[in-house]
């Protein structure tokens, strides 16, 4: 029998958690890992981060973080990056190894790191816990999924993605905008909030409102229809 787990960590032998408690708004998608030797594993992962500022300083600390080698940047645009690397085995990596193994992409926020690991056995949460925890890591989540769970929650993943994109394609901010023509009734039938209502509430001139908005539907639509 196949189970499926969530779990939510903080790791001080990760530099992927070290990186994120550093540079606020840094988003880590880790899109691969694998064995490197014995004792390192190796990772293919995509930054996100405000400015390329950001992404440059994320290079100085994941270069200085302490055993991590082999870092090659595969590309870097303004907002995102992608770099290959290898660094050693952390004590949550060697857990879950050994139980079955995580998929992929992992998210990482603000020194979190989330994941979704498939095992054979049967793992009570509360032993999790405690195999988990130990002095490199700390759990702040932990729980089994069912299958509805588990879709529901795992395509959310892709959704934070694409999220990155539209804002990489329709400028900064451009999610919070869509939030709250949603939420100030904007796409409603009937509308409960006009183009020039909605223009006040987010302070921007109705024609910049109109072309912002017919932008991120147009990205929107070629993306559904690709």
């Amino acid at each position: 029998m196949v189970n499926i787990y969530s779990v939510s960590i903080t790791q001080h032998d990760c530099p992927h958690t070290f990186v994120t408690s550093r540079i606020p708004g840094l988003t880590i998608f880790i899109m691969n890992t694998m064995d490197s030797g014995r004792k390192y594993q190796k990772t293919l992962s995509i930054f996100y981060a405000k400015s390329s500022a950001e992404l440059q300083e994320t290079v100085k600390l994941m270069q200085n973080y302490e055993g991590l080698r082999d870092l090659e940047v595969l590309g870097m645009g303004s907002n995102t990056m992608s770099l290959l690397y290898s660094f050693p085995k952390t004590s949550a990596y060697r857990w879950v190894s050994g139980v079955g193994f995580r998929m992929h992409p992992i998210v990482v926020r603000n020194g979190e790191e989330k994941w979704f690991f498939v095992s054979q056995k049967q793992q009570k949460v509360s032993q999790i816990e405690r195999d988990l925890s130990d002095g490199n890591t700390s759990i702040l989540h932990a729980r089994k999924l069912t299958t509805a769970n588990f879709i529901n929650e795992y395509s959310s993943l892709f959704s934070d993605v694409w999220k990155i994109r539209l804002e990489t394609l329709a400028g900064e901010g451009v999610v919070n905008l869509l939030m709250q023509a949603l939420n100030f009734g904007f796409y409603d039938w009937p509308r409960k909030s006009s183009l020039s209502e909605l223009s006040q509430t987010v302070k921007l001139p109705r024609s910049t409102l109109t072309y912002r908005l017919r932008k991120i539907e147009k990205i929107i639509i070629q993306d559904i229809g690709k």
